[in-house]
């Protein structure tokens, strides 16, 4: 999906590439073609089974509660896409589902979508305008439109839906034409993926596809779900209706192994096929490049490691408090252990910036500072917040619920990753050294990332955003908890009208220097309220059998299978 970020598993966006496409569309450049990957020589048929490390907390990626990266890689091949991000990056058009998507006027800026008169949904309904307005309304965050049952939509992100001041249907419904109220440089990281319109009108958009049944097996690409077993495996098929080049595997196996420690000897005995561990280990790292026949590739992705602070906490609501516990992490340390080994690109330091990573032109540092390693700094600063160092070298608060008793928060991850069990390990004695307890409290991808985060049942969160060429989409995570229907995916309890302001500014420019200027004075205020503490750009790594082609790794948010209806066995 390409317009919000997903933990790792969710999602995330970056830099302002596609307000360059919409200046060129409006001069009568070209919309561009459908992607797929280079056709190498496969055969037709066989299967491929691909280790997946979280298992789902739903199947509508765009909703607030299911918005998964492993979901989205699900979907890769189901929920069809407007524009289909590139491993270079770049979105470019699918025409499989649109012949066309242009810029026709700038003010009001006026996109008009031509869709392909073959699009048709696999139980037969055809692909319509209608299918971009209720994906617009149910995106939208605008309260007069409901979900089923009059309850209000909720969304993962309405970056840009938004700024849709209509959209409507001509050409026997073949037509869509989209009209903002305000200029959105990003428009092309819109309807990527589509839900079906038809079948959330009658089950919801927000619980009809929390469980697995025929609204999830309704398909737009090439393949469709076929079945699901919680904690075993999801299996999809090609799809009869699809009116494009049919997949070339005859099923695509996805197969919950929770735990990364099983993943190289599911390869090993020929139990999986593929992997994209949420964070490899050095161990994991070893074990698979030791396999014969299998290929391995380490890339910096658009992916990054954070802990979050939630300040509901009325500890963590305190900014020298959260400022502190930055200043006591060694953040370095952890990119010794866990990413070095692993990676040794020059982008293996502390990250500086959330927006962008270090191996984009559009990263700066905008840390100023605060994200230096300094206990002595952090221990000054818990003292300051109203602490005093009690006699077993943890710091007793003078106020508060915990007051006279020994400072402690919690960190939640997934389990079953030891990398992050590992992050925790280092963070916990990082914490001891400062005078503050840590508790670890993990739970399963589906229940962290279904209720813990969204309800804020946390202290302290750890996992991964998963980026996309689209930097608009921070704002449903940065942007002031107090408005929920633009901002689902802040957890945190944070607000700051600044931020909100500038991100208005920033979503709303067709001037890409001046956005990238805007994210990243936001960014500055984000350290300055150390909202999050960025870990480290998170080095990915992509493993999978020889023996198949047509494999391309993809760093951003649309995951390894954007083009699996290419992948096969090798002629």
């Amino acid at each position: 999906m390409a317009q919000v970020r997903l933990t790792r598993r969710r999602w995330y966006f970056i830099p302002a590439l596609p307000v360059l496409a919409l200046i060129l569309a409006a001069c009568g450049g070209s919309s561009g073609t459908t992607s797929t990957s280079p056709s190498g020589a496969v055969k037709s048929g066989g299967q491929l089974t691909f280790a997946l490390d979280e298992d789902l907390a739903g199947f509508n990626v765009l909703n607030a509660n299911q918005a998964e990266f492993v979901l989205q890689e699900i979907l890769d091949q189901t929920w069809p896409q407007v524009f289909i991000i590139q491993p270079s990056l770049k979105p470019v058009l699918n025409t499989d589902l649109v012949t066309s998507a242009k810029v026709v006027k700038t003010n009001p800026q006026t996109v008009v979508y031509k869709i392909n008169p073959k699009a048709t949904w696999s139980d037969g309904t055809p692909f319509s305008a209608q299918d971009f307005i209720y994906n617009w309304q149910a995106q939208s965050g605008n309260p007069k439109y409901k979900d089923v049952g009059g309850k209000a939509f909720l969304p993962a992100t309405t970056a840009g839906y938004s700024q849709i001041q209509s959209l409507t249907s001509s050409d026997n419904g073949k037509t869509a034409t989209v009209v903002f109220a305000k200029p959105f440089g990003d428009w092309q990281a819109l309807f990527s993926p589509m839900i079906p319109a038809h079948t959330a009108q009658k089950v919801g958009f927000n619980d009809g596809f929390s469980a697995f049944g025929p609204a999830v097996q309704v398909s737009g690409g090439p393949y469709m779900i076929q079945s699901y077993s919680k904690g075993e495996d999801l299996v999809e098929v090609r799809n009869p209706k699809y009116w494009g080049a049919p997949g070339k595997l005859s099923k695509i196996i996805f197969r919950f192994i929770l735990n990364d420690d099983q993943q190289p000897p599911a390869v090993q005995n020929g139990e999986a096929n593929m992997v994209n561990p949420v964070i490899a280990s050095t161990s994991y790292y070893a074990s698979v490049k030791a396999i014969p026949g299998f290929t391995t590739q380490v890339l910096p992705g658009l992916e990054f490691q954070h802990m979050d602070f939630n300040q509901a906490n009325p500890y963590l609501a305190k900014v020298g408090i959260r400022q502190a516990i930055a200043y006591g992490t060694n953040r370095a340390q952890m990119i010794q252990r866990i990413v070095a080994p692993l990676n040794p690109h020059p982008a293996a330091a502390p990250l500086q910036n959330r927006i962008y990573m270090p191996t984009q032109s559009e990263y700066q540092n905008t840390s100023g500072g605060l994200g230096a390693f300094d206990p002595a700094k952090a221990k000054s600063l818990l003292q300051a917040a109203g602490m005093t160092m009690g006699p077993d070298g943890y710091f007793r608060p003078n106020f508060g619920p915990q007051k006279g008793k020994d400072f402690t928060v919690s960190i939640s991850t997934t389990s079953g990753v030891p990398v992050r069990a590992q992050i925790e390990e280092l963070f916990q004695a990082d914490m001891k050294n400062i005078g503050v307890k840590i508790e670890v409290k993990n739970y399963d991808a589906d229940q962290l990332f279904g209720t813990v985060g969204p309800k804020g049942e946390f202290d302290i969160i750890e996992f991964a955003w998963v980026s996309t060429p689209f930097a608009s989409g921070n704002q449903s995570i940065y942007c002031s908890y107090t408005n929920p229907s633009l901002c689902g995916q802040n957890w945190d309890h944070y607000a700051n009208p600044q931020v909100d302001s500038l991100f208005n500014q920033a979503v709303t420019t067709t001037n890409t220097t001046q956005a990238t200027t805007l994210y990243n004075q936001i960014d500055s205020i984000l350290w300055k309220d150390m909202v999050t503490l960025p870990l480290f750009q998170q080095p990915q790594l992509f493993g999978w059998s020889s023996k198949y082609g047509n494999v391309i790794p993809n760093t951003s948010n649309i995951g390894f299978p954007w083009n699996g209806n290419a992948w096969g066995m090798k002629a």
